[in-house]
């Protein structure tokens, strides 16, 4: 019974233990760092999986599963760099991991096929070939992917976003806006913008959304469609050139102000928005939504 006894009394003392160093849902933790609010951390993340979290805490907690001597995190609190980098001679494998980040800090993220997942994560977030989804609401954000796709449904004051051939699609509440890909779409579905700057070379670019009282936006391209799908009560004045594309008014009870050929001004409404839009060779359509 006495054998009993202290066997129990032993059980009684490890198992607190045990389930504080449980892994959660997100996986075991990793690492955590005491933090200043507004710290500033780059992480550079080869492969995986990436997801950022915005939380009111003063410290950084790390979630997930990998090896630990991979993993290189500089410790200050006003912030630092989180590296993954295998052993000379060892190579890269695939890691998820999730991260609680000061919801006022700001991040710079590099990776090369890694997906990455943020929300209310204020930053620059850079991948190659991985996707970049972006929600919440942020002081200012940046988000470039060579081939990756860009889904963006953020309420900030300031957002600037690229892709070479990704797709990339605006959403959410950003006022300022530089988009621009090169050969892949662009879909702004957002009726916030108040300054809007969109550009592309060879992909479409379409607007589907309410443009915002007194928003002035430009849209650029050189051969794809620029395509806008507006509601039937929409206010704003469209200016729309093309060098040798056609230019398609679904407005049909609207009188142009000027039209022909390659050049319509269109004036919708009160006129609240002013959208310049000018191609090459690409179609222009503006028509009503169904």
């Amino acid at each position: 019974m006495r054998t009993l006894r202290i066997v129990a009394c032993g059980l009684a003392l490890v198992a607190p233990c045990a389930i504080a160093q449980s892994p959660s849902r997100d996986g075991p933790l990793l690492a955590g760092v005491a933090l200043e609010p507004t710290a500033s951390y780059y992480f550079f993340y080869p492969a995986g999986s990436l997801r950022l979290v915005g939380w009111d805490r003063d410290s950084m907690a790390i979630h997930g599963h990998g090896k630990r001597s991979d993993f290189h995190l500089g410790r200050s609190p006003k912030g630092g760099k989180f590296v993954i980098e295998p052993a000379q001679g060892e190579t890269s494998t695939p890691v998820d991991l999730v991260v609680y980040y000061p919801r006022r800090g700001t991040v710079s993220v590099k990776a090369a096929s890694a997906t990455i997942v943020a929300s209310d994560v204020s930053g620059s977030y850079s991948t190659v070939s991985g996707t970049v989804r972006l929600t919440g609401s942020v002081s200012s954000l940046e988000a470039e992917t060579m081939d990756g796709n860009i889904d963006l449904d953020v309420n900030t004051p300031w957002l600037r976003a690229h892709t070479s051939s990704g797709h990339l699609l605006i959403r959410g509440a950003p006022q300022d806006v530089d988009a621009s890909t090169i050969s892949g779409t662009l879909d702004i579905a957002s009726s916030a913008i108040l300054r809007g700057r969109f550009a592309s070379v060879t992909g479409d670019i379409r607007y589907a959304a309410t443009p915002a009282r007194g928003a002035l936006a430009d849209f650029s391209g050189h051969a794809g469609t620029i395509d806008f799908l507006l509601p039937r009560n929409v206010s704003g004045r469209f200016d729309l050139s093309s060098v040798t594309g056609e230019i398609a008014n679904g407005f049909t009870e609207a009188r142009p102000v000027a039209s022909g050929p390659r050049r319509l001004r269109l004036s919708l409404g009160r006129g609240d928005a002013q959208f310049t839009v000018r191609t090459f060779k690409g179609t222009i359509r503006v028509r009503p939504a169904q």
